[in-house]
């Protein structure tokens, strides 16, 4: 682990906008221990993931020792939301991660990333 070492990673698409400024907003409005590295900035080999993966959906990766605990996709968010400071967000979060509401984030995150050029619009003011 060389690079961002002892740093929590949120490992996001940078050629994605729709990514891209979703973690400008989580940056903005739940600010932690994290940072936004767009996967064409990582050095993936290090980090132990791959191109389809990060292709695929986003990651949360916390520094363990000489390696790092992952969590991708709907996990990912909820990972980060709950080791920030905030505390009002968490209740919503834990329920979230209930066995059965967790496979409906999952559904609802992947809903996301297929539609994401759709949603465009919730970062974006109207003219």
């Amino acid at each position: 682990m060389k690079t961002h070492e002892n740093k929590t990673l949120l490992i996001t698409d940078g050629n994605c906008e729709f990514c891209q400024l979703s973690a400008d907003w989580l940056e903005q409005k739940f600010p932690g221990d994290w940072i936004n590295l767009p996967s064409q900035k990582a050095d993936l080999n290090e980090l132990g993931l791959s191109e389809s993966e990060v292709a695929k959906q986003v990651w949360y990766l916390i520094p363990v020792g000489n390696t790092w605990n992952k969590y991708g996709g709907a996990k990912a968010v909820f990972k980060l939301l709950l080791r920030q400071p905030k505390f009002f967000i968490k209740p919503l979060v834990l329920i979230f991660t209930l066995p059965g509401l967790n496979l409906v984030a999952q559904i609802a995150y992947i809903w996301v990333t297929r539609n994401r050029h759709r949603l465009m619009w919730l970062f974006k003011p109207s003219k």
